[in-house]
């Protein structure tokens, strides 16, 4: 319930209205990037590749991000040491023991570079 008030306030907001034509008046308008809510669903081993990435950028001190808390833990911090505005949460699907036959990555008001990175560290096992 709060992802849904939390993306209603930010549109009604303009938290994620791009500025595409400045005004006549004011020249020097800065453009604001463009912040959406996405879902990023990986398997299995597009998470490992993202794990990897994620420890390779945040260095080695970092807990293996192998559960969606720890997941959700690093993405937070790399989020947050790009100056990115946002949030996100890691899902197991089905949530058991079991090895689960994917994993949603919800990112909720981010870049649309952010989302484009996150895809690519899952097929590559490298971020941008």
């Amino acid at each position: 319930m709060w992802p849904t008030i939390d993306r209603a306030r930010r549109r009604l907001s303009g938290g994620s209205a791009v500025l595409r034509d400045p005004p006549p008046t004011s020249p020097t308008v800065p453009t604001v990037p463009a912040r959406e809510d996405a879902v990023i669903v990986l398997r299995g081993i597009e998470v490992d590749r993202l794990g990897e990435a994620l420890r390779h950028i945040l260095g080695s001190g970092t807990e293996r991000p192998d559960t969606p808390d720890r997941i959700e833990r690093a993405l937070s911090l790399l989020l947050a040491r790009n100056g990115t505005h946002g949030r996100a949460r890691v899902l197991r699907r089905p949530a058991g023991v079991s090895t689960p036959e994917s994993w949603e990555i919800h990112l909720d008001g981010v870049d649309d570079s952010a989302v484009v990175a996150l895809r690519d560290a899952g097929r590559t096992g490298r971020l941008a």
